[in-house]
């Protein structure tokens, strides 16, 4: 798999509940991680947020899902969502780390879009990570487009 150099910029922050944001208060990816449990998807291991990354292409594809959920209900009120999940490792400081690109699907997602050229991760807690640190991911599933 070849390594793509990505650089650690800052997101929204509702993913880790940092956004002070009355809707999500203590995340999103807490609560819904009880319910990709339920449909198959363990990330007990993962840290409750979310990496984002960006590329130097104008665009991601992404293709071959490891999971695909379909109509997540995961907060009473918002409309449910579709999510993709793609096995992927992410490089930080000579230390690999197995994690998930994670994909909620933007027909169904209603707000907090991702630029094209920006992808979140999942991974277990990385320690001294920050933003603007260069970071690497490979995965089978990723096709740059520039």
């Amino acid at each position: 798999m070849k390594k793509h150099k990505v650089t650690l910029v800052k997101g929204y922050q509702v993913a880790s509940g940092l956004a002070n944001d009355l809707q999500f208060p203590d995340g999103t990816i807490s609560a819904q991680t009880p319910l990709f449990k339920t449909l198959g998807l363990c990330l007990d291991d993962f840290f409750s947020a979310t990496l984002n990354v960006k590329f130097t292409c104008q665009k991601i594809v992404l293709s071959n899902a490891d999971y695909s959920f379909q109509s997540v209900k995961w907060h009473s009120e918002l409309p449910a969502e579709d999510f993709k999940f793609f096995s992927c490792q992410i490089w930080f400081e000579n230390t690999a780390y197995n994690g998930f690109i994670y994909q909620p699907q933007i027909k169904t997602k209603v707000t907090h879009f991702q630029p094209e050229n920006q992808l979140e991760l999942l991974s277990p807690y990385i320690k001294n990570i920050t933003y603007g640190d260069t970071l690497q991911i490979s995965s089978n599933s990723i096709v740059l487009h520039y």
